[in-house]
């Protein structure tokens, strides 16, 4: 693994602070519209961009998203490409040094949150984004991890040894550096989120978490499937067979480190 210390900051000057906001979407533009009613007013600085990149296929999307307080760009795929292949195009229209992502089910409810994540990405470069959400919905592994502070903004640093993929990094709401990104993606060769993490873990990223949370989970019994996982098993058998498999690739993660 290679030491923290030894990962490079970001490409530019420790002074820019400049980020697009990329928020993916897949067909629930009443929650879509709900995070970007929450979200925008509480962005400061503002961003260089607001990126909505919708997955449905449904362009009226934009539709939905008229009257916003603040203008945004969406890009409509011809077909769903899932959440992977959507993140890598959204990110290759992204120019400034730092990208929040968000995706479409989330409700923020304080302001702060943009220049607390860039002190401590500025000051810890094997942070590989700063998460926001309350300590009781992250998962229980990392729940009691000891609090520090740094240049005044109160926060935890997870363990990535605690799991063997998870604590890396997450597509959870977060602030997050794009030359990390390009040095560790695209994302869709990589697999999905475990895997992703994963990637992450073995360049020595861990995530860091707010302890001040700035939001919420909206979308709970609103899943959507993605058609580049296999589909969700339906039976006793099939949902064990999945569990094995899972297990045994975590396991062989586990020992190959």
């Amino acid at each position: 693994m290679v030491n923290p210390t030894a990962i490079p900051g970001p490409a530019t000057a420790a002074d820019d602070n400049s980020y697009s906001v990329v928020v993916t979407s897949c067909g629930r533009f009443d929650l879509l519209r709900h995070t970007l009613e929450s979200l925008l007013p509480l962005l400061d600085p503002p961003p260089a961009e607001i990126l909505v990149i919708e997955d449905s296929g449904d362009a009226s999307v934009r539709e939905a998203l008229a009257g916003l307080e603040s203008p945004v760009r969406v890009m409509v795929n011809d077909r769903q490409l899932g959440q992977m292949a959507s993140i890598d195009l959204a990110y290759g229209q992204v120019r400034t040094p730092f990208v929040f992502h968000c995706e479409d089910d989330w409700e923020f409810f304080r302001t702060g949150f943009i220049a607390e994540s860039f002190a401590l990405l500025h000051a810890r470069p094997d942070i590989s984004m700063v998460g926001l959400r309350p300590r009781h919905e992250l998962n229980p592994l990392v729940r009691a991890t000891p609090e520090e502070t740094l240049q005044g903004v109160r926060f935890f640093a997870m363990d990535p040894q605690k799991h063997p993929e998870y604590f890396s990094y997450s597509f959870n709401p977060g602030l997050r550096r794009m030359a990390d990104y390009h040095a560790i993606g695209p994302f869709a060769p990589l697999g999905h989120e475990g895997d992703v993490s994963y990637a992450f873990k073995l360049a020595g990223f861990r995530i860091a978490n707010l302890e001040e949370p700035a939001v919420r989970h909206i979308g709970d019994g609103r899943h959507v499937e993605d058609p580049t996982l296999p589909p969700k098993a339906r039976t006793f058998l099939a949902r064990l067979n999945r569990s094995i498999q899972k297990r045994l690739k975590r396991i062989r993660r586990r020992l190959g480190e």
